[in-house]
């Protein structure tokens, strides 16, 4: 073909023009004729390129008609193909009066589209991509073959002599010869195949509607995917996802239901789970199913156990411990990968709104999300995968950690794309989270709990948000066993060995992975959703409503449709009767009202999740105490629960206890870091306050002395962890200046006024401080103008971490929920006393997850807070530390044991 800008294209195709001028009967051309001239197959392509658009509609522009008639009129006059929609055959009806004498762009396109999409047609070009996929199948392996050869020959070393070297020319010679006629035929193959594709792919409506509906067709090209043969780096896996997405781009709803009729859809591309190509479809196939325009999709193949069958694929196997190769049984290694990131990416567009990554992508909670974080697949996971331990030929105990790794960076993504604390989607209740400049406040328990219980506004279904109370409830019964875990030393490997390592010198993979997972699950403990009883039982309540949904359907699409006087989501809930707060059961009986579910409600409502009476706090009567450790002991909610087997199974104190151990291992100091964080910042009135109190405690990990041991001992090299101990003194500061130690435990006061600790403060860390704020190359004047840009912030560059709240018109940031930190506000100290007086105190006693009632909540907010309190500089703002006591009177204890409101930071 030429490629002169004035040829028309028309006039050029003289080959395809002649060949359809010669056509009599369809039923005579095979694809043969079509694709084995590289001219003719070349202006076919052309052709079919310039003509789609006028034929790029559902009438068949303006040449091609689609006809009903039953049977075959070859008069003169008139070309006609009969058949049904579903069929073999089809009729079209050629406006061309002439077949024989083709002389129209428009007429020559509408014989060729009515050649194409003959049956025998369409099925020569899928058997061309049928035979592709075991030719490049073969082709791989003879590649492989070639390569390995001449990495054999490379590694021989022969003394030939030169009439060896001659005929071993003349052989490659011969070789490259027969190599050559083979290339011609395997190019003109390859050339037939890409034809091939490249017509079933086409944008031309006509031809890809005649696919979808003809079943046999749309079978046949649907079962290239079941082919053994079909391997990652096949030519022919590009091409048939290449015609699957314009059929689905086409007709996207018959190709839909082309797809949830297939009984074996997860078995097919899960045969496949190693080609990304191919799983990327299938990813595709998934999103189309949305909230606001559902495609059965993520029913069709949640019925089919894609869940269950994923997480069997990353259940070891004995093969996967042998210690003779760096990657046993890397084929299956490779599998569980692709499971793994599968699972991965399937939560990541299963998120909550708030947290999608891309938002027309996103099909937001679902089925399938909700499946991988129940009971029974969290269990599988732990017991079935993650805790696995066999012995090697040594007595070593080896530990499964790839399926350690491919579960904890599942459990990662669940968590951090399903945080309920960033669903401000509550209906019309949203309006009770707007804070006092009418923009989103902060969720909390009580509006989340009249969102969930208002069936009329939001009743139970398969989009409800996920809830991970269930998944944390599970890990905190096994924390012991992930202890054991961590306890293990790890073998090392052959390298490691032949250097001298010894096993203590090494964290391990397992190690931290398990950290890695218990500062996540700490994460999720922190969530408002999974610190409230009430809600957990709501949210059990919904999930049997949902199931007695599902079953209800099931039995009305088999049974006589019946429909009742008042259709109500209640109706659903006539099951059940009796039920416990404490323990909810379900029993059917006939004689309930379809009302039973609003007393159960109305229980709730009124239920508290903490105490009526709580003693005040105060320096006699801290918060953590034995009583109150009983207390929460004996009903605690999913997160008090979590922080509660954190302490009993000792693998808190082993973790940080590893901080130091293992100097070099700097992603676990990041670990490290971010778990000791979580704990300062976490909610005070809580169980999280014991774990603060572990964390000072010299008998466990006595975090103040740690980090003066390891600044009192010169060591040359300097650890690598000497950094993050920085940051951990500055969390450590930062609390002990913002709340009152005192009222939490006196061991956080004996800590933090230890003369070893005022040391550090005073001598390494503002020092440090001032080292790491210098302006490398900057002027004084533009350090003056760049402090007064920070203080503005209520905060500067001289202050890591910290946080001077008497400063004054700075307030501070406080983490999580503020309303749980009232309590423990530092007061003053030192200074005007009535300071701040205009400010109602108010009395220390809240429990550990005390609802807070939302008038109160909003009257609070509307009081002002206090401006006038006195600045400090940093020294001084440690001088408390050197006072070690407290005045008896009875005056200066009452004014330090009222609590007063500290406005949040994003208040004016």
């Amino acid at each position: 073909m030429s490629f002169w800008p004035f040829t028309n294209a028309l006039n050029s195709n003289n080959t395809l023009h002649k060949f359809l001028d010669s056509i009599k009967d369809y039923s005579l051309i095979n694809v043969d004729d079509l694709l084995t001239d590289p001219q003719l197959q070349q202006e076919l392509l052309n052709e079919l390129n310039s003509v789609r658009g006028s034929y790029n509609s559902k009438t068949g522009g303006s040449g091609l008609q689609f006809s009903s008639q039953a049977n075959t009129d070859n008069t003169q006059g008139s070309t006609t193909t009969t058949g049904t929609i579903g069929s073999d055959s089809i009729s079209v009806t050629s406006s061309n009066n002439d077949p024989g004498n083709v002389s129209s762009k428009e007429s020559k396109g509408t014989k060729l589209i009515e050649l194409l999409i003959q049956p025998h047609i369409l099925n020569g070009l899928i058997e061309y991509l049928e035979k592709g996929v075991d030719f490049f199948y073969e082709q791989s392996i003879k590649e492989e073959t070639n390569l390995q050869k001449l990495l054999d020959n490379e590694q021989k070393q022969s003394d030939d002599n030169d009439l060896d070297i001659e005929e071993d020319v003349k052989s490659l010679q011969r070789e490259e010869e027969e190599e050559t006629e083979n290339e011609t035929s395997d190019e003109k193959f390859r050339r037939c195949v890409q034809a091939a594709s490249d017509v079933l792919s086409i944008d031309l409506w006509i031809i890809s509607n005649r696919i979808i509906e003809t079943p046999s067709i749309m079978g046949r090209l649907w079962s290239l995917l079941k082919m053994k043969n079909l391997f990652e780096s096949s030519p022919a896996v590009a091409d048939l996802v290449h015609i699957l997405d314009q059929l689905m781009d086409t007709n996207s709803i018959e190709f839909l239901n082309f797809v949830r009729r297939q009984d074996d859809l997860v078995d097919v591309f899960l045969d496949k789970i190693e080609v990304p190509i191919l799983m990327d479809f299938f990813f595709r196939i998934i999103q189309t199913d949305k909230p606001d325009s559902p495609t059965g999709i993520l029913e069709t193949i949640s019925q089919q156990d894609l869940i269950t069958k994923l997480i069997d694929i990353l259940k070891p196997d004995p093969s996967q411990f042998q210690q003779h190769c760096s990657i046993p049984n890397h084929q299956l290694f490779f599998k569980q990968t692709a499971a793994t990131d599968f699972l991965k990416a399937l939560v990541t567009i299963s998120s909550n709104a708030a947290l999608a990554v891309v938002l027309e992508t996103n099909i937001g909670p679902n089925q399938l999300t909700r499946e991988l974080v129940s009971p029974k697949v969290i269990n599988t996971m732990i017991n079935e995968i993650m805790l696995v331990k066999v012995k090697d030929k040594d007595g070593n105990m080896q530990t499964n950690k790839h399926g350690i790794n491919n579960c904890v960076s599942i459990i990662i993504e669940l968590i951090r794309k399903n945080n309920s604390d960033y669903d401000l989607n509550c209906g019309s209740y949203s309006s009770l989270l707007q804070n006092s400049d009418g923009g989103p406040g902060e969720i909390n328990s009580y509006v989340m709990f009249q969102w969930l219980k208002d069936f009329d506004q939001n009743p139970p279904g398969p989009r409800d948000p996920i809830y991970l109370g269930d998944m944390l409830y599970i890990f905190s019964e096994n924390l012991e066993k992930f202890e054991e875990l961590i306890q293990l030393e790890p073998i090392p490997s052959g390298k490691q060995q032949q250097q001298g390592s010894k096993n203590s010198t090494i964290l391990g993979f397992t190690r931290f992975k398990v950290s890695e997972l218990i500062a996540e699950l700490l994460h999720c403990s922190n969530m408002i959703l999974l610190n409230s009883k009430r809600i957990r039982k709501i949210i059990h309540i919904r999930d049997y409503i949902r199931l007695q949904q599902n079953k209800r359907l099931k039995k009305a699409l088999n049974d006589t449709i019946s429909f009742p006087d008042s259709p109500n989501v209640s109706d659903v809930t006539s099951g059940l009767d009796d039920v416990s707060l404490d323990d909810i059961h379900f029993e059917h009986t006939g004689n309930e009202t379809i009302n039973d579910y609003k007393v159960l409600l109305e229980k709730l409502e009124t239920g508290e999740d903490s105490e009526d009476e709580e003693p005040s706090i105060s320096p006699e009567n801290p918060f953590v105490c034995v009583e109150r450790d009983a207390n929460i002991r004996s009903d605690p909610c999913c997160g008090d629960f979590f922080k509660i087997k954190l302490i009993d199974s000792k693998i808190l104190y082993d973790i940080v206890k590893m901080f130091t151990k293992y100097p070099w291992n700097n992603f676990f100091h990041n670990v490290v870091f971010d778990l000791i964080q979580q704990i300062f910042n976490g909610k005070l009135n809580s169980y999280n306050s014991f774990l603060i109190v572990e964390l000072f405690k010299p008998d466990r990990c006595f975090l103040t002395d740690t980090i003066v041991k390891a600044y009192k001992k010169e060591q040359v090299p300097r650890p690598g962890y000497m950094g993050h101990l920085i940051l951990v003194s500055e969390e450590i500061v930062k609390f002990s200046s913002l709340y009152k130690p005192d009222l939490i435990s006196p061991v956080i006061v004996k800590a933090v006024h230890s003369k070893d600790w005022n040391w550090f403060v005073n001598e390494i860390l503002l020092k440090t401080r001032e080292v790491y704020n210098v302006i490398l190359g900057a002027e004084q004047e533009d350090e003056g103008e760049d402090e007064e840009e920070e203080n503005e912030y209520g905060f500067d560059s001289s202050t890591v971490g910290y946080l001077d709240i008497d400063e004054p018109k700075k307030q501070p940031i406080i983490l999580g929920d503020s309303s749980n930190h009232a309590d423990f506000i530092e007061d003053e100290r030192s200074g005007n006393k009535d300071a701040g007086s205009d400010e109602p105190d108010r009395e220390g006693g809240l429990s550990p997850s005390q609802d807070i009632d939302m008038e109160e909540e909003e009257k609070g907010q509307e009081q002002p807070a206090s401006d006038n309190k006195t600045g400090k500089k940093d020294k001084d703002l440690y001088s408390f530390l050197d006072e070690g006591d407290f005045s008896d009177e009875e005056e200066e204890e009452e004014e330090n044991n009222k609590l007063r409101r500290v406005r949040k930071h994003n208040e004016s």
